[in-house]
C-alpha cells in the first residue's frame, strides 16, 4: 500500500505496519489535485500517476486527517501541501456538494462490503485472518473518515447508521484487545476509544 502504512514483519499477530510519511504527502497532493473532476465522474476508484494508491474521497480524507495531526513532523513545504489539499476539499464540499456526498455514500458501501468479505474469509482461515488484519483495518479507518464526514455535512444515511455497528460486531467476533497495530508515530492520530480496531489482534484459534 504505497503512501499508506506498509506491511512488514512475519504476518503473525505481532506484525506491525510501517508508515512512509513522505509518500503519504505525495499521495495527498496528487489526490487533492485530482479531486475535481474525479468527484463528479462516475468512477469510484480514480486513476493516479505512478504507483500511488487509487483516488477516493475516503483515501484523501484519511491522509488529510493524519497529516494535519502530524504537522509538527512536516517540513514547511509539506505543510503547504496539506493546507492546499484542505482548501481543495473545502471547495469540493461547497461547489460539488451533491456529487461529493454521493461519492462518500458509494465508497462507504464498497469499503464495508470489502471488510465483510475479509470477515467471511476469517471463518475459513484464522491464520489468513491474522495476516491480513492490519491492512484490512485500513479500510475500517477509511470507513470511519467517511462516516465522520457524512456526520459533519449532515448527510448521514439510515443505511450508514445501521451498517457500521453491524460491521463492528463482525470485527469483534475475530478480534480481541491488543497493542497498536500500525507505526507508533500514528498512535496519537488514532485514539483507542474511536479506533479500537487498530488496538486489536485476531483471536488465536
Amino acid at each position: 500500500m504505497n503512501g499508506t502504512p506498509t506491511g512488514t514483519g512475519t504476518g503473525t499477530n505481532s506484525s506491525r505496519l510501517e508508515y512512509d510519511l513522505g509518500n503519504d504527502v505525495r499521495a495527498l497532493e496528487a489526490m487533492a489535485n485530482g479531486l475535481v473532476p474525479y468527484v463528479y465522474e462516475d468512477e469510484l476508484y480514480g486513476v493516479m500517476p505512478g504507483n500511488l494508491p487509487r483516488l477516493t474521497v475516503g483515501g484523501l480524507l484519511m491522509r488529510l486527517h493524519r497529516l494535519s495531526a502530524l504537522k509538527d513532523q512536516l517540513s514547511p513545504a509539506q505543510r503547504d501541501i496539506v493546507e492546499a489539499a484542505q482548501k481543495k476539499v473545502d471547495d469540493a464540499r461547497e461547489q460539488w456538494h451533491v456529487a461529493y456526498t454521493g461519492k462518500i455514500k458509494r465508497e462507504f458501501k464498497a469499503r464495508v462490503e470489502a471488510i465483510e468479505q475479509y470477515l467471511t474469509e476469517c471463518v475459513e482461515s484464522v491464520r489468513g485472518c491474522a495476516e491480513n488484519y492490519p491492512s484490512s483495518m485500513e479500510k475500517r479507518v477509511i470507513v470511519e473518515q467517511l462516516f465522520q464526514e457524512a456526520v459533519a455535512l449532515d448527510e448521514l444515511s439510515d443505511d450508514m447508521k445501521k451498517r457500521l455497528p453491524q460491521l463492528d460486531n463482525g470485527i469483534r467476533r475475530f478480534a480481541e484487545p491488543g497493542e497498536f497495530r500500525w507505526d507508533h508515530r500514528l498512535e496519537a492520530v488514532y485514539p483507542r476509544d474511536t479506533y479500537w480496531f487498530l488496538y486489536s489482534t485476531v483471536k488465536a484459534a
